[in-house]
């Protein structure tokens, strides 16, 4: 039996490789991969936090636990890409500030498959500081993560086992191009620059629908394909801040429970804001 820390990696080194051919010519350099939980941030890219003795230095791919197995594994791989194509700004474009999305990288993204938008999906803006994506039906991404399951038999060989209160996952799995170019046509259209239209219409002119499998990976979260008894559930951290309120001027202070504090123009006593 490999080692678990072996299995893990492994997997996720598999999938990295496997997209970097199927969607980047092979252009990407190798990361180290690190599993990080951070709140509310499924994946994260960052450039050359790692050298070795010779001098050489790697950039990170960090993957958040806590949503594997909450997660549909399309998903997981979705995460996955959206990191590479940041990897891949860095190593070939002009990436902007940190974390901001800028029209360079959601290009890319578009032509990969992977549609940008802030709300998850479709008819939300596709530059900003934070950023979802979904999946173009038919697309290079689709196809390859299609591939993915057909040539490999990839799955995910562990996953976090605390069940954890998570954010919401928003956003069907799989948007036709007839569904996309609805939504960009709609009033709630976001203004963009020209250039995403032809990006746009040069993914959509090279998907053909009759070759999107029949078969789809199932549509479950990772978790609910295991027994119950493999998870544990998590408690909620104890709430240690509480919100007091002037009852005259409505200042708002937060501190302990017990808090004994006084507004000085008003005179009066704060209040325990219950809300």
């Amino acid at each position: 039996m490999k080692h678990p820390t072996q299995e893990l990696y492994s997997s996720l080194t598999q999938a990295y490789d496997h997209f970097n051919e199927a969607l980047f010519e092979g252009s990407l350099p190798a990361v180290i991969f690190v599993v990080s939980r951070q709140p509310a941030v499924m994946g994260h890219f960052s450039d050359q936090n790692w050298v070795n003795v010779q001098g050489h230095t790697c950039g990170e791919i960090g993957i958040n636990p806590s949503y594997m197995a909450q997660s549909r594994l399309i998903e997981v791989m979705q995460t996955l890409v959206h990191e590479m194509v940041h990897c891949w700004q860095y190593c070939f474009g002009k990436p902007s500030r940190t974390f901001y999305h800028n029209q360079q990288w959601s290009r890319k993204m578009i032509s990969i498959g992977l549609m940008p938008s802030t709300t998850g999906e479709p008819g939300g803006a596709i530059t900003g500081q934070h950023m979802n994506d979904y999946v173009v039906a038919g697309g290079p991404f689709h196809k390859a993560f299609q591939s993915l399951l057909e040539k490999h038999a990839f799955r995910l060989l562990w996953v976090d086992r605390r069940r954890r209160h998570l954010p919401p996952l928003v956003g069907p799995t799989l948007v036709t191009p007839e569904d996309v170019a609805s939504a960009l046509a709609s009033g709630t259209r976001p203004a963009v620059a020209a250039q995403f239209d032809e990006a746009i219409a040069t993914l959509f002119q090279d998907i053909d629908l009759n070759e999107v499998f029949t078969e789809q990976e199932d549509d479950t979260p990772l978790m609910e394909r295991m027994p119950e008894h493999f998870f544990v559930p998590v408690a909620a951290k104890r709430k240690t801040r509480y919100r007091h309120i002037c009852p005259r001027c409505e200042t708002k202070i937060y501190g302990k429970w017990r808090l004994d504090i006084q507004c000085n123009p008003c005179g009066v006593d704060f209040e325990l804001d219950d809300e």
